[in-house]
């Protein structure tokens, strides 16, 4: 009976030091853990995303943007404009996927308001080249930490590499061995067996130049599309399709409404390059997954072709980054299926199209997203609580950029307009215009601040207009910042630029 007493007594005094070290860890090592190796639940865990109504999730697709858009917002910022008056929070992963999003949402701690989760939905993420990428082995390892059990229990896991590891020879094997093994299975006579024949015939016969040369380039490119769209959805073997089955399920246990935004692709390059089979295939897998869920009671955005091929970033490889009427666009299609739950709150005046604007305001509180926002901070302020900060290494001030084609083709003046705070004397900071094409060389106008001898220590009014000429057109991309080069640094807010006859 002592013996008993003492081997419980040890058992106690072990479990007793394991939740110490246990509690120890959590509150003094967990969260430099977390910034370290699992960095993405600080993006999950936010007060924008426990106090949403709504929570989006995507990839890169969600941010990505084009340097001449003037607004840059993801796709959910512009989803934010259809709803005023509830709240959308998003979490960003890049190349992640339902599996790594639903792992993500289990970790969204308690309590929170979200009632609806829009989960991104990616064809390609469907096919093994994504399933198996070299990518999937940061992704998981991400997410240990993340594990619904104790956090020295996680760190343990993750000390001991519990997580899928495979070299990318490993995963490169895995790749060509499902290309060899999935063999086509279309309605219609197809003269290729598997990805791996419809590959080596494509990349052996080669896209050709008008003039009837090879262009390696696009040669290289359809091929690409082969690899990545050559493929059909086995909804039996398919783990993606297992991915989003759970996601459904942990939605339906949760009581979450939830909508798949099944995103836009390239179609019209993909039968440009590789032709209409190679469509078809996509819209095949396209119809497999809107059935499917559908069926399960979740709404299925369709913006499969919504999405004209000049407004996709990515010319030369097979992306879902869209410019800002492509963004714009799948945040209306988005928007208008989130009316179902939210009739009273949707705003039916938000317009996708495009206005040749001609003037141009950022308050740099950071809601609009102009080029440099990094400078942006909260140490001064003319209004608001924000301003662009520059100088010494960082010598580049919070900058618009624009694309030509989108200006009114009157314009013969552009005023640049500013608050302007100077610690010292300056006299190096400068407003600059560049405008950039490729049918023209780069050119750059300055205009030195010091002439206007301002005063340090307070805010002023900085002005200037730079005059538009004949070559002005025949740019592409226009770019108006200030740059000061000294070691002191400038302040500047407010900014209005005006394009004018």
């Amino acid at each position: 009976m002592k013996d008993f007493k003492k081997v419980l007594l040890k058992l106690l005094l072990v479990v007793l030091l394991l939740v110490s070290l246990n509690y120890v860890y959590k509150y003094f090592f967990y969260d430099g853990d977390l910034k370290e190796h699992s960095e993405v639940f600080f993006r999950v865990n936010t007060p924008e995303n426990l106090n949403a109504d709504i929570l989006y999730l995507g990839e890169s697709s969600n941010v990505t943007f084009r340097g001449d858009d003037y607004d840059k917002r993801p796709i959910s910022g512009f989803l934010q404009d259809y709803f005023p008056s509830i709240k959308i929070g998003e979490i960003t992963k890049e190349a992640a996927h339902a599996g790594i999003f639903l792992a993500l949402l289990k970790s969204l701690p308690e309590p929170n308001k979200v009632k609806t989760v829009v989960f991104t939905m990616n064809i390609r993420s469907f096919d093994c080249g994504w399933i198996y990428s070299n990518l999937e082995t940061p992704l998981q390892k991400s997410l240990v930490l993340l594990r619904p059990y104790p956090p020295l229990v996680n760190r343990m896991m993750l000390s001991f590499k519990d997580y899928e590891i495979k070299t990318e020879l490993e995963r490169d094997w895995q790749i060509h061995s499902r290309w060899k093994r999935d063999t086509f299975n279309l309605s219609y006579p197809f003269p290729y067996k598997d990805v791996i024949d419809w590959d080596s015939m494509t990349s052996k016969k080669g896209i050709l130049n008008p003039d009837g040369s090879r262009n390696q380039g696009l040669t290289e490119l359809a091929c690409n599309y082969i690899k990545t769209y050559g493929f059909q959805i086995d909804t039996l073997n398919n783990s993606r399709i297992q991915d989003f089955d759970e996601v459904v399920e942990y939605a339906h246990e949760r009581g979450w409404n939830l909508v798949f935004n099944l995103l836009a692709e390239n179609t019209k390059r993909a039968k440009e390059l590789v032709g209409e089979d190679l469509v078809y295939i996509i819209r095949k897998n396209r119809d497999i997954l809107v059935n499917r869920y559908s069926k399960n009671g979740v709404i299925v955005v369709d913006n499969l072709e919504d999405v004209p091929n000049e407004e996709f970033i990515d010319q030369n490889w097979t992306t879902e980054h869209y410019a800002e009427i492509g963004r714009r666009k799948i945040a209306s299609n988005v928007a208008k299926a989130l009316k179902k739950f939210y009739p009273k709150e949707y705003n039916s005046n938000v317009s996708i199209s495009f206005v040749k604007l001609s003037q141009f305001y950022n308050d740099c509180e950071g809601k609009i997203i102009w080029g440099q926002k990094q400078t942006l901070t909260n140490e001064k302020s003319f209004s608001g609580k924000s301003s662009s900060k520059f100088g010494n290494d960082n010598v580049f001030s919070l900058t618009f950029e624009y694309a030509i084609k989108n200006l009114p083709d009157t314009v013969k003046f552009v005023d640049v307009e500013c608050k302007y705070f100077q610690t010292t004397q300056n006299k190096s900071s400068r407003f600059v215009m560049e405008i950039e094409g490729k049918n023209i060389e780069h050119t750059r106008a300055e205009y030195q601040l010091s002439e206007e001898n301002f005063p340090s220590g307070k805010w002023v009014s900085a002005k200037h207009t730079f005059p538009l000429d004949s070559t002005f057109f025949k740019g592409d991309l226009v770019k108006l910042f200030l740059v000061n080069d000294d070691q002191s640094f400038v302040y500047l807010d407010d900014i209005q630029i005006t394009f004018r006859k």
